[in-house]
């Protein structure tokens, strides 16, 4: 059986495929003591094969010399060598994170960056005092991607401090990863702190409108459907897919005959005008949401006649929520002249 040492000459030969076996092979030894040696060729190392071939020993190889050494590569000037590190350590999982602590702790802006792009995936309960530490960070830049990660984390934990950020932050990037955050975490009464920082949503430019919209559309009620209805003629084409998203989504179970002859229009307009394929199509499904009323369910059956597919599919959508008998003869008969066959399916389910 070969030696370590045996393997680290092989490592340094010049041959290409040399090297690649030697760093497998002090990878399956599975000895901290091959560590330096496989980062001394790392440094290097021209052969991307051979760079792979010992990053996959490091991954194989336990103990803390490992993880230190990728941590220690973090700080490297070489992206790819810096991302490979990133991948090594998420997969060696929660034994880095005492490790990935120091390095937030004491590591250059760009470190404490890559250190958060190790835990992404990582539930944030084991990396307490690593997202701690970064939303004190003076650098804003990394306080919004933890703001970001913890949301995609859906980490409750830190709920309140984002809800507590969102209300003395001013930066607009960090009052939208707020925001965005506390969607992605999903507590309900997360709304409560986001409509006290923004109290009167037709007052906010456009860029903070959009995640609120967001935000109400995941985590808000009938309360929010008057004030939505009242946005939709006045704000902006490219907010009306985002404020027809929340109208469908607070709906209320009853609504007054007088809310709804201010909403038909609107909703009209916007499935008539020449705005995106797509707002058509909400506004579409919006109108399904009152496909009992005759002139609604009328003006639903004449756009499955029109020329845009899409549509055509959210009429098909709507219909069905219709209570009449006469629904699958209708389809049928729209059938026999539809060529397109994503609406052909949509006719027969």
């Amino acid at each position: 059986m070969n030696s370590l040492k045996d393997y680290v000459d092989q490592l340094n030969c010049s041959d290409q495929t040399k090297r690649v076996y030697a760093a497998e092979d002090i990878g399956y030894m599975n000895s901290g003591g091959g560590v330096p040696e496989l980062l001394a060729r790392l440094g290097q190392e021209p052969s991307i094969a051979v760079r792979d071939a010992i990053f996959q020993a490091l991954i194989r190889i336990d103990g803390d010399v490992a993880i230190q050494g990728c941590v220690h590569l973090l700080a490297s000037e070489d992206p790819q060598v810096r991302n490979q590190a990133v991948d090594a350590l998420r997969r060696k999982g929660s034994h880095t994170i005492p490790f990935l602590l120091e390095a937030m702790r004491d590591g250059s802006r760009d470190v404490r960056k890559f250190v958060l792009d190790v835990l992404s995936g990582t539930p944030a309960d084991c990396a307490c005092e690593i997202y701690t530490a970064a939303l004190a960070d003076g650098d804003l830049n990394l306080v919004i991607t933890a703001v970001e990660s913890l949301g995609k984390a859906r980490s409750e934990k830190f709920r309140v401090r984002i809800e507590d950020m969102l209300q003395s932050a001013s930066h607009p990037m960090l009052i939208i990863a707020c925001i965005e955050g506390l969607v992605g975490i999903g507590d309900q009464s997360s709304l409560a702190a986001i409509r006290n920082r923004f109290p009167d949503l037709a007052a906010l430019p456009d860029i903070f409108l959009a995640p609120c919209l967001k935000a109400v559309a995941a985590m808000g009620s009938a309360d929010e459907f008057v004030e939505l209805v009242s946005l939709l003629p006045v704000r902006a084409a490219h907010l009306r897919p985002a404020i027809l998203n929340a109208i469908i989504a607070t709906y209320p179970d009853e609504v007054s005959p007088e809310l709804v002859d201010a909403l038909l229009p609107a909703l009209r307009a916007v499935a008539d005008s020449k705005d995106s394929p797509l707002c058509r199509y909400q506004a579409i499904r919006a109108l399904g949401l009152m496909v009992d009323r005759d002139d609604v369910y009328s003006y639903l059956v004449a756009c499955l006649s029109g020329p845009e597919r899409l549509v055509r599919l959210g009429a098909i959508e709507s219909l069905r929520k219709a209570t009449r008998s006469s629904l699958d003869a209708l389809f049928s008969r729209f059938a026999e002249t539809e060529t397109d066959e994503e609406v052909l399916q949509a006719f027969a389910c």
